[in-house]
């Protein structure tokens, strides 16, 4: 895949809202380096990214810092069949130009499981 010029749209799952919102409590600097991460992301999805292992092997994952950004782009998604394990709950109304945030994990968590 290749860079695009579209700035593809952001969903956010109830998890990663959960997350980034308390880590704006209770570290400024690194949520403010996840936000700034998502916004690359955003801009090219498939720059410095690969899949995930185990649990996440459907998803992507960007690591920032010893956090590691777990998303879906939906173009990818879809077209790859992965849309009954990755159970998004707002597929059909989301459009494929669209980036699911899925869970921010701590680098000492992750696992390749």
């Amino acid at each position: 895949m290749s860079k695009s010029s579209v700035l593809y749209d952001a969903e956010y799952s109830t998890v990663f809202e959960k997350q980034i919102h308390n880590l704006e409590r209770k570290d400024k600097i690194r949520a403010k380096n996840i936000r700034k991460e998502i916004e690359d992301i955003r801009a090219d999805p498939f720059r410095k990214i690969d899949f995930g292992k185990g649990h996440y092997r459907v998803k992507r994952k960007r690591r920032v810092g010893d956090d590691r950004i777990i998303f879906v782009v939906c173009k990818q998604c879809r077209q790859l069949g992965h849309t009954a394990i990755n159970g998004c709950p707002k597929c059909s109304g989301i459009k494929d130009e669209t980036v699911v945030f899925a869970e921010i994990i701590d680098g000492h968590k992750y696992r390749d499981f």
